[in-house]
């Protein structure tokens, strides 16, 4: 009877020290947690402040390691391009003015965009779009001439007002983009896709849209003036309104007129 008690003593001190184990070792993990998003919260905060430092350098450094915070934490996305999207507007909007443009090709003498804003744009245009959740890039009245923008990710992003002037678009995604009056004089935007984007109004005098999908776009009161369209699509294209002057080897089969 005795050895029966102490048998069962032992597995119940035996119970207890695994539920005691257990729980310290949840303990463990929520205070990891906790460490560990206290140690993002601190990057996050480090980051941003160097995006205001007047050092070129820094600015870029504090982008750079807001897109690794973007890595480490994915949940943290959405807000990280809040804050990227937010400084494109900010810094762009003291560019001032495109110099003129006149000739084909000459978008390629058009200033690049500087080194901060560029670096935002490629964090941005890279990023792991199954993660933004219902937040949309917005990149409204963005002074962009001169950007490379090729390969970006911009599913309905919102460029209204966006000054595209000049700039590098190759493969770049745009389906669905909200792109009123957007600028995009001798952009290069081969094989880019404005699938079913609000294009009215925009401006693509001597724009190259070479092997572009401009299939259901909106492009009601758009100027494409000297545009090159070859091998463009634009199936269900809506062009009433539009100003078109001598398209390069553009078909408007199946456009909206």
């Amino acid at each position: 009877m005795i050895t029966a008690l102490a048998a069962l003593g032992s597995s119940a001190a035996a119970g207890f020290a695994l539920i005691y184990t257990g729980e310290s070792m949840q303990q463990a993990r929520e205070q990891l947690k906790l460490a560990e998003q206290g140690q993002t919260t601190e990057r996050f905060g480090r980051a941003v402040e160097q995006l205001g430092n007047r050092a070129l350098d820094v600015r870029v450094g504090g982008i750079y390691a807001l897109e690794r915070i973007v890595h480490d934490s994915p949940r943290d996305q959405p807000a990280i391009m809040e804050v990227l999207t937010a400084f494109v507007r900010g810094h762009s909007a003291q560019r001032g003015s495109p110099p003129p443009t006149t000739g084909v090709g000459a978008e390629r003498l058009l200033p690049a965009a500087p080194a901060d804003i560029q670096a935002a744009l490629n964090v941005i245009g890279r990023r792991d779009h199954t993660r933004d959740g219902p937040h949309k890039i917005d990149l409204s009245y963005a002074k962009l001439f001169g950007a490379d923008l090729s390969d970006a990710y911009l599913v309905g992003a919102e460029l209204e007002g966006v000054d595209l002037t000049g700039a590098t678009m190759f493969r770049a995604n745009l389906t669905k983009a909200h792109l009123l009056n957007a600028k995009l004089s001798y952009t290069a935007c081969r094989w880019a896709n404005f699938s079913n984007a609000g294009m009215v109004k925009a401006v693509l005098t001597n724009t190259f849209l070479y092997d572009a999908k401009l299939d259901g776009a909106d492009l009601q009161f758009a100027t494409l003036n000297h545009t090159f369209l070859g091998g463009a699509t634009l199936q269900g294209a809506d062009l009433r309104n539009a100003t078109i002057t001598n398209p390069s080897s553009a078909n408007f089969a199946g456009a909206i007129r």
